[in-house]
């Protein structure tokens, strides 16, 4: 020891210390039996791995558990119960020279890719035209266009008595037919005659045939859009389909184009690991050919952890979701503390076990820190940020648990080879670095870091940076789209746009579902009815009640035509017309006819009846308007005002649903989850700290840094262009955990040197924590900082979130680590010093008071009494006064323990 004496370390500590002694003890004791042992698990867990497919909820998989969208979705999908969700696949049409899609030639071969689908694609024998009930005819104005162009390019006299190509609604043989839902970025001349269209938009929907399960219909909208996209060779056209099944397809092959780059930032972490060991054994006189082989298992280990956390998950039934794809990435840069472990190794009696015991507290706070940090993660609202945080937990303990264990087993049976061949150079345990410029360095560095002049700058600097972080975490936008789950080259972020930008601003649909219409035979229930159809169509953005698809007003215009038919024919078919006539209007016999007939036939799709043949559930749509619907924020707000429209006719049991409410939903609850979230990860991030600490002096600084690199990581993040979203809330889990890497080693270590030396200045004591723990730290952020940078190779927002978050956490982590915590440690240590200044000289003058009294007493007594000699009690150094104060001001003290864990030098 340095010092005159040595505090004993707070009691997890000492329980840690024992852990790890016993637990190197035993694996160096039984090394090959522990590496068989953890290998023969990693291959039984990883197994599973292979047998899961990979699988994105794409419909409710980013949506907050216990939103509203999520009971809109179920009452969508039990109006199609009978026979599931329907098949739905859109087809954009673009014209390949950006002309127009209302010329002949386009329009044509939109007209045969229709015929084409509807007849040639087929998947068990059924093709849409066989399968399709309700929707045969919904393409039908596209085809009636073309025929009006048809007869055009014939120059025939009576082509404009029957056809007026007019836009939104073309006449045909004297019946408007609507072209809004089909025709797109659409410009007219004065008459209303098309002049461009920019899209064509057809819509394959059916409901899926009996002998069909859930994956043949997803199969088949799978088929069509594959076809489209990488088979369909055209002249004049470029068709883009999208479905749900496609766009769940894509995320998938995100999540696969991410795998192989696994390899790339092994490489490079490999490298870097053989280097960096290279120069540290090399400079500890250490270094020999099994270096290598350590550096790189070392990298090994932590993807063995990964696929064994994976793999338990698998078989506990957990989903094989693409976002975790990242954990391997994630793990492999936590795991940078073998490499640690690696380059500390001892040597000599009992060496494992004594590496073990100084590099294990590091490791633990590492691992305690960031499962609780993905813990905590677990619990929020949204199912795919949940499933997230579940496998970076149960992979980072195995990814401890494998250190400790499998690479410690390594280190054991390398060492021994080393010893084996070099048996005649063992090294002495305690050799140092040879570069005394490098000490020179460090103190200067750090004498320079206890100056008050730079506390004063580090605080400015601080309040900067605070400011502008804050500011920029203000400022950030709330927004998710499917973009954002997809890789660059997805087709599907051409569709997104052609949609938002064309498509939702000219023609955006509410599905309104009343699931308890009442008795419409009652006029005060139909005009309720009527009312509340009404209230939707009074949007100012709404197009016009002829827009709308309501049941309703087609069935009471076919009543009263037949109405006039029967009184006609009454004479003929008095009887029967009588019997008709009789039954209740809106029952499933009295709308047969209706539901029959061909111009109406569609109208199957949107009502259903209960077993009596009553009316019991419909559907109706009503379509909008408008430049900003193409929005996030505007679709949220619209969808505001739908449901609260809807809520105006409770009696009704009016639901509604938008494809993008899923979405929108998470906006709504994202930042108080990602709020709460992070504030319940920083109070377990204090009380990990603490358990190490027990000092709140050491502990408060490590918090304060700790929050300083998350506010820095979130408001850096929304200028850099990130917007907040499950996954940036997700990299925001993660930051915390990895932000507590870099403040809290240095203040663990700044409290154990005071520990071990309470006489040391706090210069002193810096420079011995940075020589400690400054190496291994620059050479972690360095690796981290490399190794994700290989995830920039697959053009993705997921991983652009997670490069640029762990750039930012480990610069920011790096500054506060080795420059401002140290400041902030020597400036509150100093203001600690002054503040009790006052009590040591007054201690002092009362010491030498009694002093001299009792020296004047030992001189009477020893007059008195001769043969007696004279015993002084000599006070303790200031600086041990010093730390003995602070000890007692922020620290509760666990009673000394008689063990022999204190710390050493």
């Amino acid at each position: 020891m340095t010092g005159a004496t040595a505090l004993e370390p707070p009691a997890f500590v000492r329980l840690l210390n024992r852990f790890f002694r016993e637990c190197g003890l035993f694996v160096a004791d039984n090394d090959k039996t522990v590496l068989i042992v953890t290998l023969l698990l990693t291959a039984f867990c990883s197994s599973k791995i292979l047998f899961t497919p990979q699988e994105d909820d794409i419909k409710t998989g980013y949506t907050p558990d216990g939103a509203r969208s999520l009971d809109e979705i179920e009452v969508f999908s039990d109006f199609f119960a009978s026979t599931g969700d329907p098949i739905a696949v859109f087809l954009f049409a673009t014209a390949k020279d950006n002309s127009s899609m209302a010329e002949y030639n386009a329009m044509k071969e939109v007209v045969d890719i229709l015929d084409f689908v509807g007849e040639n694609l087929t998947h068990k024998g059924e093709s849409f035209y066989s399968m399709c009930t309700d929707f045969c005819q919904i393409n039908e104005p596209v085809r009636q266009y073309y025929n009006g162009l048809a007869m055009s390019q014939q120059n025939l006299s009576d082509v404009g008595s029957r056809f007026q190509l007019t836009f939104p609604m073309m006449q045909v043989l004297g019946k408007e037919l609507d072209l809004s839902p089909n025709f797109f970025g659409v410009r007219t001349d004065e008459d209303g005659q098309v002049e461009y269209v920019k899209i064509i938009m057809l819509q394959i929907r059916a409901n899926i045939p009996k002998n069909w399960k859930k994956e043949d219909a997803a199969e088949y909208e799978r088929m069509i859009s594959q076809f489209f996209h990488f088979k369909y060779n055209s002249t004049h056209i470029t068709p883009l389909a999208m479905s749900l099944t496609y766009t769940g397809d894509e995320v998938v092959r995100t999540g696969l184009t991410i795998f192989p780059f696994i390899g790339v930032g092994f490489a490079i972490m490999t490298t870097f690991s053989v280097v960096t060991i290279y120069y540290s054994s090399s400079r500890l006189d250490q270094w020999t050919i099994h270096k290598v082989s350590e550096a790189v298992l070392g990298c090994v280990c932590p993807l063995l952890a990964t696929s064994s956390a994976l793999g338990t998950l698998f078989w506990f039934g957990f989903r094989f979701g693409t976002i975790l794809c990242v954990t391997p990435f994630l793990i492999l840069a936590i795991g940078k503390w073998s490499l640690r472990m690696a380059w500390k190794k001892k040597s000599g009696f009992c060496r494992i076990a004594r590496m073990l015991v100084e590099v294990g507290p590091s490791i633990a706070i590492t691992s305690m820190t960031n499962l609780l940090a993905f813990l905590v993660g677990i619990y929020t609202p949204t199912p795919e940020i949940s499933l997230f945080c579940a496998g970076n937990a149960v992979a980072i303990l195995f990814d401890f648990v494998y250190q400790i264990t499998m690479y410690t087993a390594i280190l054991s049976i390398c060492e021994n080879l080393e010893m084996r061949k070099n048996a005649t150079k063992r090294k002495d345990s305690d050799l140092s670095f040879k570069n005394e410029q490098f000490t020179v360095m460090l103190d200067s560095y750090c004498d320079w870091v206890a100056n008050a002049y730079t506390h004063l700058l580090v605080l400015f600097c601080f309040i900067v940076y605070i400011f502008v972080s804050i500011r920029g975490a203000l400022n950030i936008n709330i927004i998710l789209s499917p973009d954002k789950l997809v890789i660059g080259d997805s087709p599907l972020l051409q569709v997104n746009y052609l949609r938002d930008t064309f498509v939702l601003p000219n023609y955006t649909t509410v599905n309104i579902f009343v699931q308890n219409p009442g008795n419409l035979t009652i006029e005060s229930n139909l005009n309720y009815m009527n009312s509340l159809m009404e209230s939707f169509e009074s949007y100012p953005e709404c197009l016009g009640k002829k827009f709308s698809h309501y049941f309703v007003r087609d069935y009471e215009s076919f009543r009263e035509s037949s109405l006039e038919e029967m009184e006609m024919m009454e004479d003929e078919e008095g009887e029967s017309l009588k019997n008709k006539t009789s039954l209740e209007p809106f029952s499933k016999a009295a709308m047969s006819d209706f539901l029959a007939w061909p111009e109406f036939q569609h109208w199957n799709g949107f009502v259903k009846f209960d077993k009596n043949g009553m009316l019991s559930r419909f559907w109706a749509t009503v379509s909008y308007h408008g430049e900003g619907l193409g929005d996030f924020q505007v679709r949220r707000k619209m969808l505001n005002r739908w449901r609260a429209t809807a809520d105006q006719f409770a009696p009704l049991n009016v639901s509604i649903f938008d494809d993008y409410a899923p979405f929108v939903d998470t906006l709504e609850t994202i930042l108080p989850a990602t709020i709460s979230t992070s504030v319940c990860t920083l109070l377990c991030m204090m009380v990990v700290c603490f358990l190490f600490m027990y000092n709140v002096f050491t502990v408060f600084v490590a918090t304060l840094a700790i929050t300083s690199i998350c506010i820095g990581v979130f408001g850096f993040l929304s200028m850099w262009g990130i917007d907040l979203d499950p996954i940036s809330m997700a990299c925001t889990i993660m930051s915390i955990g990895f932000s507590v890497d870099f403040p809290a080693h240095i203040t663990f270590h700044y409290f154990r040197e005071g520990l071990h030396d309470p006489t040391s200045t706090p210069a002193k004591r810096v420079a011995r924590s940075l020589a400690a723990i400054g190496f291994p730290l620059l050479q972690c952020g360095i690796s981290t900082i490399l190794f994700v940078l290989c995830l920039l190779f697959v053009p993705t927002y997921m991983g652009e979130v997670f490069v640029k978050t762990m750039i930012l956490v480990v610069t920011l982590g790096l500054i506060h680590g080795l420059f401002i915590v140290p400041a902030f440690l020597c400036a509150f240590t100093a203001i600690h010093e002054t503040c009790f200044s006052v009590k040591r000289v007054n201690n002092s003058q009362v010491s030498s008071s009694t002093e001299s009294i009792l020296e004047k007493s030992a001189r009477s007594t020893t007059r008195a009494l001769p043969s007696l000699k004279t015993t002084h009690s000599y006070p303790k150094s200031s600086h041990f006064q010093s730390f003995s104060s602070l000890a007692k001001l922020f620290s509760w003290r666990i009673s000394p323990s008689t063990s022999d864990n204190k710390i050493s030098a």
